[in-house]
């Protein structure tokens, strides 16, 4: 079964590569042929990369998605792009279960505006050297600075500052990484 899931593997990039001209997946890089993906354009995934199985990725033509070099999303991953950017750097390990939002309902500005009609959008941004526990959630505009943990079932909103480790709900700086 291990073969047949590298051939399987191995034709999608290939596939991928040749079909859909704005998707480069470079040297070495897996995206797993069991994940789900709308829109299959703008996405960059850099080498000895890998998208795990069952990793489902909404986003529309106008989406980017953008991972480094030597990063990983574990299995079962949600991303919501939409229009917007996500872009994860190098070294990044996505552990199972995290969901990445670009797009999310919103608490409405106006009392008369519905919550399923209200929304934020903005581009998330995680930098490299990254670790990000099971089952987080990553909401839109987040930016995640170099060489940070985040704790397994946190919930990520802001900015989180280089170096530190973030738990809970919402995300709170708990201490420094390297001391």
């Amino acid at each position: 079964m291990h073969f047949l899931k590298k051939v399987f593997n191995k034709f999608n990039r290939h596939y991928l590569n040749i079909c859909y001209k704005t998707i480069e997946i470079k040297e070495n890089a897996i995206l797993d042929y069991r994940c789900e993906i709308e829109e299959k354009n703008n996405i960059i995934i850099g080498k000895k990369s890998i998208i795990y199985k069952y990793v489902t990725i909404y986003k529309s033509t106008k989406g980017i998605l953008q991972i480094g070099d030597f990063s990983h999303v574990a299995p079962y991953g949600y991303f919501l792009i939409e229009n917007q950017k996500l872009f994860i750097g190098d070294n990044v390990a996505i552990g199972p279960f995290c969901s990445i939002f670009c797009s999310s309902n919103d608490i409405p500005a106006d009392k008369d505006i519905l919550f399923k009609d209200s929304y934020k959008k903005a581009d998330v941004n995680i930098g490299s050297n990254v670790f990000i526990g099971a089952q987080c959630v990553i909401l839109p505009g987040t930016r995640i600075g170099d060489n940070v943990v985040v704790a397994a079932h946190s919930t990520v909103k802001g900015e989180l500052e280089e170096g530190y480790l973030y738990a809970g709900n919402p995300a709170v700086k708990i201490k420094k990484v390297y001391t």
